[in-house]
């Protein structure tokens, strides 16, 4: 085991509070920690019993997979328990995948180990700490979260796989006992414990109690490759049937008894605080209205269907103050965000050799290249209902943090945990929008807790596009000036990047390629608008900057983009074949000449490498992108189908963001409000997309709910600079023609 700086704090840290609190101390509360327990207790015994943490077995031998992530469309519960069926041996008609409960039993505290270690596999008693530490800390913080692209290769890779083995261990031993054979003597198969020997078996049935009494194995043997069945093989996902045929229900689907219905109008002005409604009386007398609630950023109409309170919200009008420093101006910020990098008060997060120092005479090369905010703008509208049920307030939504949610309705309630259930729902789109750590950015279900602890009974809270577009959360704006400077042979000595957005993800901020001088600062400041994770988060900005920076240094140079890259690449050989591979397919560098010209972009995030190529034309002076080529190398894909798709969608969201995606302030309003003005990329303006997976077994899994956005808008902006247009600013259809 390779020992690191971080993997001794972690150890020493618990086992030096073990010493020094003792049992009844930090270190005595963190080795208690026993995840199999609490997860026994929140889910009811009806006869199946919990093996291993998120498997439970029942005596006519299903095995089920309580999954802590939620489904919006990314296909995680196909993938987690194809993971399960091959390390636990399970029979796929014997198998299925439920939604795991909002309790801390359920916390994903794999994905909390997963982004604190990266991929590094602990083993023996240090394992046993961290996984206890990391499990004390996803309860305490109510963590159970699904984005990052962190469920397959976190909670999948490094939990599930982990359960699934152990509880195949388990069961094989069970096994043996009850065929009264030594253990080394049998295998299992289909759900089955098998003894070749005298041809006896035993059904995962009627092991469950037994392998259920049993201690969880700490280190069991994974599959080979070789050995599996499932992983890496295209599964139809399992959440599909239901969507087909209209059966799913999500949370705007949800109907209780006696329910209202709630409608969200926003203030006229960003961040403005609402004081009342001027025409409150007139709005109370409308027809169906029972309430009018006003909130500190926003008015709530309650009435007896969805289109009268809607109609009595968009009627009210909202009495607000100012916000602090004025209204927000979206040429304003920009300045300030430009004044912040010239100012030279940033900091440095990544330092190799002296960069700054190195820029100075002849072969330097500077750009600015600036993102504006973004909206999620998820299809399905956000929701929740509300209502009290046997003592307890219940509250249905889609969302991709179950548990923080559950935590932010009872702070909103001033009721315990405990008096709290809340049930997720498959989700219409989420894109990081329905996942926060704590209430402040989850402003939709606290306005539907606000709402019920003034009108009480059971009301669904269903928001607007236009209010969704103007609270949101956003992806922040940002500004990057970029400096390098080449050699006589055209490679990049030095490259000084200065942000204005804090970079959380400093890898991502980083270009991939050899280059010795390499210096990030960040001026770190306030966003002005509320932020919250994006799809891609960082990487969906600096993909963007990286890529089209170094497409010019390749103009500067001379030479082709692609080799210009790849002569970059180093002993990078993944990042090179992915490179490799889609110039291949695209044909690369395409015809000379002509009214089409293809560009290109490489990037890697949460743990993938993407290479996207862009074939774009002008259409009366307007960017029209026909045709991408995408390859992957996730590592290992569990299920090729599924990340195909996600590449598909992560493009076309990326592309919309590319093309159109702008929020912008003027005198402190949002310009945007529907789908006119906030534009989406539709079937005549999509583009044709192929994708090609690469494999690396020596690697570690990789995301793909994530990564297959930050390369398009690069991809695109190369292409038309190869037509002549070299766009430095997003969205690009407002800005090509100029």
């Amino acid at each position: 085991m390779k020992i690191t700086r971080r993997k001794i704090i972690i150890a020493g840290g618990v086992a030096g509070g073990g010493l020094l609190l003792g049992v009844v101390g930090l270190g005595g509360y963190i080795t208690a920690f026993d995840q199999r327990k609490m997860q026994r207790e929140a889910i009811p015994d009806v006869g199946h019993k919990m093996v291993a943490q998120w498997i439970t077995l029942s005596p006519d031998g299903m095995t089920t997979l309580w999954s802590p992530h939620t489904e919006m469309g990314q296909g995680a519960h196909t993938g987690l328990l194809q993971i399960l069926l091959d390390e636990m041996d399970v029979d796929p008609a014997r198998a299925q995948v439920k939604q795991a409960p909002a309790t801390s039993g359920f916390a994903t505290n794999d994905v909390i180990a997963g982004f604190a270690l990266g991929q590094d596999e602990l083993t023996g008693w240090m394992k046993q700490l961290a996984e206890k530490t990391f499990g004390r800390g996803a309860t305490l913080a109510h963590v159970q979260m699904t984005g990052g692209s962190s469920s397959i290769r976190f909670t999948g890779w490094r939990g599930i796989r982990h359960a699934g083995a152990a509880a195949r261990e388990m069961l094989a031993e069970a096994g043996a006992a009850k065929l009264g054979v030594p253990v080394a003597e049998v295998t299992t198969a289909d759900s089955r414990v098998l003894h070749q020997k005298s041809g006896q078996s035993v059904d995962y049935g009627e092991l469950a109690a037994a392998a259920a009494a049993l201690s969880v194995p700490q280190d069991p043997t994974f599959k080979k490759p070789e050995q599996w069945k499932h992983i890496g093989k295209r599964v139809a996902r399992v959440d599909i049937p239901d969507k087909v045929f209209a059966t799913a229900v999500y949370g705007i689907d949800v109907d209780v008894p006696n329910m209202r219905y709630a409608a969200v109008a926003p203030p006229p002005m960003a961040l403005a605080k609402v004081t009342g409604v001027s025409n409150r009386a007139e709005i109370e007398k409308r027809r169906g209205v029972e309430a009018v609630v006003v909130m500190d950023d926003a008015v709530a109409v309650v009435a007896d269907n969805p289109w009268r309170a809607e109609q009595a919200a968009r009627a009210a009008t909202l009495t607000f103050e100012q916000p602090e420093g004025g209204p927000l101006d979206s040429a304003k910020i920009l300045a300030a965000q430009r004044a912040a990098i010239a100012s030279g008060k940033l900091d440095a997060v990544h330092e190799t050799g002296d960069a700054p120092d190195r820029l100075s005479g002849d072969g330097v090369i500077e750009a600015e290249y600036v993102v504006p905010f973004l909206a999620h703008a998820a299809m399905e509208p956000l929701n929740a209902t509300i209502w009290t049920e046997g003592g307890k307030t219940h509250v249905a939504t889609g969302i991709q943090a179950p548990l923080s949610g559950r935590a932010a309705i009872a702070k909103k309630l001033d009721l315990p945990m405990e008096d709290v259930v809340l049930h997720p729902h498959t989700m219409g789109g989420g894109f990081g929008r329905r996942v926060a750590m704590d209430g402040a950015y989850m402003n939709w279900l606290t306005h539907t807790a606000l709402v019920h602890k003034q009108v009480g009974g059971a009301v669904k809270l269903a928001w607007s596009r236009e209010a969704d577009v103007k609270l949101s959360t956003y992806r922040p704006s940002d500004v990057a000036r970029i400096r390098a400077k080449l050699d006589s042979s055209g490679k990049p000595v030095a490259w000084h990047a200065q942000t204005f957005a804090k970079i959380g993800a400093v890898r991502e901020a980083v270009p991939v390629y050899d280059i010795p001088n390499v210096t990030i600062a960040t001026a770190a400041q306030d966003p002005a608008l509320p932020f919250a994770y994006w799809r891609s988060v960082d990487a969906s900005t600096h993909s963007f900057f990286i890529e089209s920076f170094i497409d010019e240094l390749a103009l500067a140079a001379k030479q082709d983009p692609v080799a210009y890259r790849l002569s970059l690449l180093g002993h990078k050989k993944r990042h090179a074949r992915v490179l490799q591979r889609v110039a291949a397919m695209s044909g690369w560098p395409g015809p000379k000449g002509g009214d089409r010209a293809l560009g290109v972009a490489l990037f890697e995030s949460f743990g993938s490498i993407v290479a996207q190529v862009a074939e774009v034309s002008l259409v009366d002076d307007k960017p029209r992108v026909h045709r991408v080529w995408c390859v992957i190398d996730p590592g290992v894909a569990i299920n090729p189908d599924s990340v195909e798709a996600q590449m598909e969608g992560g493009i076309i969201f990326g592309l919309s963001a590319a093309l159109y995606g702008e929020i912008t302030l003027k005198d402190g309003k949002i310009q945007q409000s529907n789908f006119h003005d906030y534009r989406m990329v539709k079937f005549a303006d999509a583009p044709r997309i192929k994708v090609d997976i690469l494999r690396s077994l020596d690697a570690p899994v990789g995301g793909a709910g994530e990564p297959g956005t930050p390369p398009i808008a690069p991809a695109v902006a190369n292409a038309l600079a190869a037509l002549g247009k070299r766009v430095r600013q997003l969205p690009f259809d407002s800005l090509v023609a100029v």
